[in-house]
Protein backbone atom coordinates (compact mmCIF):
# COMPACT_ATOMS: atom_id res chain seq x y z
CA UNK A 1 0.00 0.00 0.00
CA UNK A 2 3.03 2.29 0.09
CA UNK A 3 2.67 2.89 3.83
CA UNK A 4 5.65 3.63 6.04
CA UNK A 5 6.28 1.78 9.31
CA UNK A 6 5.12 4.88 11.20
CA UNK A 7 1.88 4.99 9.19
CA UNK A 8 1.24 1.34 9.96
CA UNK A 9 1.39 2.08 13.68
CA UNK A 10 -1.44 4.62 13.34
CA UNK A 11 -3.53 2.59 10.90
CA UNK A 12 -6.53 2.54 13.24
CA UNK A 13 -7.23 6.18 12.37
CA UNK A 14 -8.24 5.12 8.85
CA UNK A 15 -6.94 4.08 5.44
CA UNK A 16 -7.86 5.32 1.97
CA UNK A 17 -7.72 2.63 -0.72
CA UNK A 18 -8.81 4.87 -3.59
CA UNK A 19 -7.17 4.28 -6.97
CA UNK A 20 -7.67 6.63 -9.90
CA UNK A 21 -9.71 5.12 -12.78
CA UNK A 22 -10.50 1.99 -10.78
CA UNK A 23 -13.68 0.02 -11.27
CA UNK A 24 -15.90 -2.69 -9.86
CA UNK A 25 -15.04 -5.33 -12.44
CA UNK A 26 -11.53 -6.85 -12.48
CA UNK A 27 -10.87 -5.81 -16.08
CA UNK A 28 -12.19 -2.27 -15.75
CA UNK A 29 -9.94 0.74 -15.36
CA UNK A 30 -7.09 -0.54 -17.49
CA UNK A 31 -8.36 1.30 -20.56
CA UNK A 32 -6.58 4.45 -19.43
CA UNK A 33 -4.00 3.17 -16.95
CA UNK A 34 -2.16 -0.09 -16.40
CA UNK A 35 -1.60 0.11 -12.65
CA UNK A 36 -5.16 0.36 -11.40
CA UNK A 37 -6.28 -1.14 -8.09
CA UNK A 38 -9.86 -2.26 -8.67
CA UNK A 39 -12.39 -2.80 -5.92
CA UNK A 40 -11.71 -6.50 -5.39
CA UNK A 41 -7.98 -5.71 -5.08
CA UNK A 42 -8.75 -2.95 -2.58
CA UNK A 43 -10.62 -5.48 -0.46
CA UNK A 44 -7.64 -7.83 -0.87
CA UNK A 45 -5.37 -5.09 0.50
CA UNK A 46 -7.68 -4.58 3.45
CA UNK A 47 -7.65 -8.30 4.16
CA UNK A 48 -3.98 -9.06 3.57
CA UNK A 49 -2.27 -5.87 4.74
CA UNK A 50 -4.44 -3.65 6.88
CA UNK A 51 -5.98 -6.45 8.91
CA UNK A 52 -2.54 -7.77 9.84
CA UNK A 53 -1.41 -4.35 11.04
CA UNK A 54 -4.67 -3.76 12.88
CA UNK A 55 -4.37 -7.00 14.83
CA UNK A 56 -1.12 -5.79 16.33
CA UNK A 57 -2.76 -2.65 17.75
CA UNK A 58 -5.40 -4.52 19.79
CA UNK A 59 -4.80 -6.77 22.78
CA UNK A 60 -7.53 -9.25 21.90
CA UNK A 61 -9.59 -10.44 18.91
CA UNK A 62 -12.70 -9.23 20.74
CA UNK A 63 -11.45 -5.63 20.83
CA UNK A 64 -10.50 -5.77 17.15
CA UNK A 65 -13.94 -7.10 16.27
CA UNK A 66 -15.59 -4.28 18.22
CA UNK A 67 -13.37 -1.68 16.55
CA UNK A 68 -14.25 -2.93 13.08
CA UNK A 69 -17.95 -3.03 13.90
CA UNK A 70 -17.81 0.66 14.86
CA UNK A 71 -15.70 1.70 11.87
CA UNK A 72 -17.16 3.40 8.81
CA UNK A 73 -16.60 1.90 5.36
CA UNK A 74 -17.22 4.45 2.61
CA UNK A 75 -17.67 2.97 -0.87
CA UNK A 76 -17.75 5.15 -3.98
CA UNK A 77 -17.47 3.13 -7.17
CA UNK A 78 -18.85 2.47 -10.69
CA UNK A 79 -18.28 5.88 -12.33
CA UNK A 80 -15.45 4.57 -14.49
CA UNK A 81 -17.30 1.31 -15.12
CA UNK A 82 -20.26 3.23 -16.52
CA UNK A 83 -18.21 5.91 -18.26
CA UNK A 84 -15.17 5.47 -20.45
CA UNK A 85 -14.80 1.71 -19.81
CA UNK A 86 -18.30 1.00 -21.08
CA UNK A 87 -17.81 3.20 -24.12
CA UNK A 88 -14.44 1.73 -25.08
CA UNK A 89 -14.73 -1.93 -24.09
CA UNK A 90 -18.09 -3.11 -22.76
CA UNK A 91 -20.58 -1.56 -25.17
CA UNK A 92 -19.89 -4.26 -27.76
CA UNK A 93 -20.13 -7.06 -25.20
CA UNK A 94 -23.16 -6.22 -23.05
CA UNK A 95 -26.50 -4.52 -23.17
CA UNK A 96 -26.64 -1.79 -20.56
CA UNK A 97 -29.27 -3.72 -18.57
CA UNK A 98 -27.04 -6.79 -18.38
CA UNK A 99 -23.98 -4.69 -17.62
CA UNK A 100 -25.65 -2.79 -14.77
CA UNK A 101 -26.71 -6.09 -13.18
CA UNK A 102 -23.16 -7.41 -13.58
CA UNK A 103 -21.79 -4.38 -11.74
CA UNK A 104 -24.32 -4.78 -8.93
CA UNK A 105 -23.45 -8.46 -8.61
CA UNK A 106 -19.74 -7.68 -8.24
CA UNK A 107 -20.43 -4.88 -5.76
CA UNK A 108 -22.56 -7.25 -3.69
CA UNK A 109 -19.80 -9.85 -3.67
CA UNK A 110 -17.17 -7.43 -2.38
CA UNK A 111 -19.46 -5.85 0.23
CA UNK A 112 -20.15 -9.32 1.60
CA UNK A 113 -16.41 -9.99 1.72
CA UNK A 114 -15.94 -6.83 3.79
CA UNK A 115 -18.72 -7.96 6.11
CA UNK A 116 -17.02 -11.33 6.58
CA UNK A 117 -13.83 -9.48 7.51
CA UNK A 118 -15.65 -7.54 10.22
CA UNK A 119 -17.16 -4.47 8.56
CA UNK A 120 -20.65 -3.56 9.76
CA UNK A 121 -21.26 0.11 8.87
CA UNK A 122 -21.34 0.84 5.15
CA UNK A 123 -21.99 4.14 3.38
CA UNK A 124 -22.38 3.43 -0.33
CA UNK A 125 -22.88 6.23 -2.85
CA UNK A 126 -24.38 5.98 -6.30
CA UNK A 127 -22.97 7.49 -9.50
CA UNK A 128 -23.24 11.15 -10.55
CA UNK A 129 -24.80 12.21 -13.89
CA UNK A 130 -21.78 11.49 -16.08
CA UNK A 131 -23.58 12.84 -19.12
CA UNK A 132 -23.30 16.34 -17.64
CA UNK A 133 -19.51 16.37 -17.34
CA UNK A 134 -17.59 18.88 -19.48
CA UNK A 135 -16.01 16.01 -21.39
CA UNK A 136 -19.36 14.43 -22.30
CA UNK A 137 -21.15 17.60 -23.34
CA UNK A 138 -18.18 18.82 -25.42
CA UNK A 139 -17.34 15.57 -27.22
CA UNK A 140 -20.71 13.88 -27.85
CA UNK A 141 -23.44 15.24 -30.10
CA UNK A 142 -26.59 15.71 -28.04
CA UNK A 143 -29.64 17.86 -27.48
CA UNK A 144 -30.35 19.57 -24.20
CA UNK A 145 -27.89 20.54 -21.49
CA UNK A 146 -26.52 17.00 -20.92
CA UNK A 147 -25.96 13.73 -22.79
CA UNK A 148 -29.06 11.87 -21.67
CA UNK A 149 -27.97 8.56 -23.19
CA UNK A 150 -25.16 8.43 -20.63
CA UNK A 151 -27.34 9.61 -17.76
CA UNK A 152 -29.91 6.90 -18.52
CA UNK A 153 -27.12 4.33 -18.38
CA UNK A 154 -26.07 5.66 -14.99
CA UNK A 155 -29.67 5.67 -13.77
CA UNK A 156 -30.13 1.98 -14.61
CA UNK A 157 -27.29 1.15 -12.22
CA UNK A 158 -28.39 3.70 -9.62
CA UNK A 159 -31.92 2.29 -9.59
CA UNK A 160 -30.60 -1.17 -8.68
CA UNK A 161 -28.37 0.03 -5.84
CA UNK A 162 -30.94 0.78 -3.07
CA UNK A 163 -32.51 -2.67 -3.41
CA UNK A 164 -29.11 -4.33 -3.14
CA UNK A 165 -28.27 -2.45 0.06
CA UNK A 166 -31.65 -3.23 1.60
CA UNK A 167 -31.24 -6.93 0.82
CA UNK A 168 -27.74 -7.02 2.27
CA UNK A 169 -28.81 -5.34 5.49
CA UNK A 170 -31.69 -7.78 5.93
CA UNK A 171 -29.48 -10.82 5.30
CA UNK A 172 -26.25 -9.80 7.08
CA UNK A 173 -26.85 -9.76 10.82
CA UNK A 174 -25.81 -6.55 12.59
CA UNK A 175 -25.00 -4.68 9.38
CA UNK A 176 -26.08 -1.16 8.51
CA UNK A 177 -26.08 0.02 4.90
CA UNK A 178 -26.74 3.66 4.00
CA UNK A 179 -27.30 4.83 0.45
CA UNK A 180 -25.88 8.22 -0.55
CA UNK A 181 -27.51 9.88 -3.56
CA UNK A 182 -24.75 11.85 -5.29
CA UNK A 183 -26.85 11.95 -8.46
CA UNK A 184 -29.50 14.03 -6.66
CA UNK A 185 -26.87 16.39 -5.25
CA UNK A 186 -25.81 17.19 -8.81
CA UNK A 187 -29.41 17.55 -9.94
CA UNK A 188 -30.08 20.03 -7.15
CA UNK A 189 -27.02 22.08 -8.08
CA UNK A 190 -27.87 22.07 -11.80
CA UNK A 191 -31.41 23.28 -11.04
CA UNK A 192 -30.30 26.10 -8.76
CA UNK A 193 -26.52 26.63 -8.92
CA UNK A 194 -26.43 30.10 -7.37
CA UNK A 195 -28.19 28.91 -4.22
CA UNK A 196 -25.22 26.59 -3.66
CA UNK A 197 -22.61 29.21 -4.53
CA UNK A 198 -21.85 28.05 -8.08
CA UNK A 199 -21.70 30.18 -11.21
CA UNK A 200 -20.43 27.63 -13.76
CA UNK A 201 -21.84 24.10 -13.88
CA UNK A 202 -20.56 22.70 -17.16
CA UNK A 203 -17.03 23.83 -18.04
CA UNK A 204 -13.59 22.71 -16.93
CA UNK A 205 -11.58 24.93 -14.61
CA UNK A 206 -8.20 23.66 -15.70
CA UNK A 207 -6.69 23.91 -19.19
CA UNK A 208 -5.26 20.99 -21.17
CA UNK A 209 -2.20 21.22 -23.40
CA UNK A 210 -4.36 21.88 -26.48
CA UNK A 211 -6.43 24.55 -24.78
CA UNK A 212 -9.63 22.62 -25.40
CA UNK A 213 -10.60 21.94 -21.76
CA UNK A 214 -11.69 18.40 -22.67
CA UNK A 215 -8.52 16.50 -21.72
CA UNK A 216 -6.54 16.09 -18.52
CA UNK A 217 -4.99 19.22 -17.04
CA UNK A 218 -1.74 20.41 -18.55
CA UNK A 219 1.22 20.63 -16.13
CA UNK A 220 2.54 23.99 -14.96
CA UNK A 221 -0.53 25.94 -16.07
CA UNK A 222 -2.60 27.69 -13.42
CA UNK A 223 -6.26 26.69 -13.26
CA UNK A 224 -9.05 29.25 -13.27
CA UNK A 225 -9.07 31.67 -10.35
CA UNK A 226 -12.78 31.21 -9.63
CA UNK A 227 -12.62 27.47 -9.00
CA UNK A 228 -14.68 27.80 -5.81
CA UNK A 229 -17.66 28.70 -7.99
CA UNK A 230 -17.13 25.84 -10.47
CA UNK A 231 -18.84 22.46 -10.30
CA UNK A 232 -16.03 20.80 -12.29
CA UNK A 233 -12.29 21.18 -11.86
CA UNK A 234 -11.33 19.21 -14.97
CA UNK A 235 -13.41 17.64 -17.77
CA UNK A 236 -14.13 14.55 -15.66
CA UNK A 237 -13.92 15.37 -11.97
CA UNK A 238 -15.89 17.70 -9.69
CA UNK A 239 -14.18 20.59 -7.96
CA UNK A 240 -13.16 20.66 -4.31
CA UNK A 241 -16.15 22.92 -3.64
CA UNK A 242 -18.51 20.30 -5.10
CA UNK A 243 -16.89 17.53 -3.08
CA UNK A 244 -17.28 19.63 0.05
CA UNK A 245 -20.95 20.22 -0.72
CA UNK A 246 -21.91 16.60 -1.05
CA UNK A 247 -19.84 15.58 1.99
CA UNK A 248 -21.61 18.23 4.06
CA UNK A 249 -25.02 17.14 2.79
CA UNK A 250 -24.26 13.45 3.43
CA UNK A 251 -23.50 14.27 7.05
CA UNK A 252 -26.86 15.81 7.94
CA UNK A 253 -29.24 15.81 4.97
CA UNK A 254 -31.61 12.84 5.12
CA UNK A 255 -33.16 13.82 1.77
CA UNK A 256 -30.13 12.37 -0.03
CA UNK A 257 -29.35 9.55 2.41
CA UNK A 258 -31.40 6.46 3.13
CA UNK A 259 -32.48 5.20 5.57
CA UNK A 260 -30.40 7.53 7.81
CA UNK A 261 -27.77 10.21 7.25
CA UNK A 262 -24.04 9.81 7.74
CA UNK A 263 -23.86 11.26 11.26
CA UNK A 264 -26.66 8.94 12.38
CA UNK A 265 -24.79 5.99 10.87
CA UNK A 266 -21.61 6.90 12.71
CA UNK A 267 -23.51 7.23 15.98
CA UNK A 268 -25.46 3.99 15.52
Amino acid sequence: MGMSKIDRKTISTGVNYASGSSGLLPQNGHVLHKNVINFFQQVDLFENSTMKDLKGTFDSPKRLKKYLSKSLFFIHHASNDLGVTFEVEMKKKYSIDTYAKLLIKELSKQLQRLYTLGARKFFVSNVSPLGCSPYSINTIIHSGPCVEEINKRVSLYNDLLPGLLENLQSSLSGSKFVHGDIYKVFQDVFESPESYGFKDVNSSCCIDKNGTRIQVCAPNIDPCEDRKTRVFFDPFHPSEAMHFLWARRFLKDSSICSPINLIQLMQA
